[in-house]
């Protein structure tokens, strides 16, 4: 009884002084000088999980960035993609291999079928909307019915939403037409 009595009386005060102490906020302000950015007005624990989800949203945009410079074949973009290099993330390097597949680089879509097929055809792979921005007839047009064929076995969910959105934006930047002829075209092994 005598030790509890005495962490009460000596170490908690010293604890809880540790913890509610108010640090400056410009100490914790490493974002500002690089970037301009305010720093946080408190401090909240709960931040992080917050600032941790956002990430998942600036990859896709990142994603969105630059499958739309492979599609208007911007050369501008390429010293960013190759100062970031694996740096972007891997969601990102999914776009990443299509610009640069744009630009010459044609093992970047033997590659992205890799990716699409390493999680298995039930996985939600955004490589299904890589292939639906590039501007090739073979390959992924194969790989898109493929995973048409798997999901029409009864899979779904995410993967079926997307490959369905996948094939809505092929048709929408390159003709409907154009897209059924290579679709009866296609076969999968």
């Amino acid at each position: 009884m005598r030790v509890i009595f005495l962490f009460y009386v000596v170490l908690l005060p010293h604890l809880l002084s540790a913890q509610i102490r108010d640090y400056p906020r410009e100490i914790f302000a490493t974002a500002q000088p690089v970037t301009g950015a305010t720093p946080f007005p408190d401090y909240d624990p709960h931040r992080l999980s917050d600032l941790y989800g956002k990430r998942h949203e600036l990859e896709l945009q990142m994603f969105d960035v630059i499958n739309e410079a492979a599609l208007r074949r911007d050369k501008t973009l390429e010293y960013d993609l190759k100062l970031y290099g694996k740096g972007l993330g891997y969601i990102p390097s999914l776009a990443a291999a299509h610009y640069r597949w744009v630009f010459g680089d044609k093992k970047q879509l033997d590659w992205l079928i890799a990716e699409d097929k390493k999680n298995g055809w039930g996985s939600d792979s955004l490589t299904i909307t890589v292939f639906a921005y590039m501007d090739e007839w073979d390959k992924t047009i194969r790989a898109l019915k493929a995973r048409d064929a798997y999901l029409r076995q009864g899979e779904g969910g995410a993967t079926d939403e997307i490959l369905y959105r996948a094939i809505e934006i092929r048709k929408r930047l390159y003709g409907a037409e154009r897209f059924d002829r290579a679709w009866k075209a296609a076969t999968i092994k």
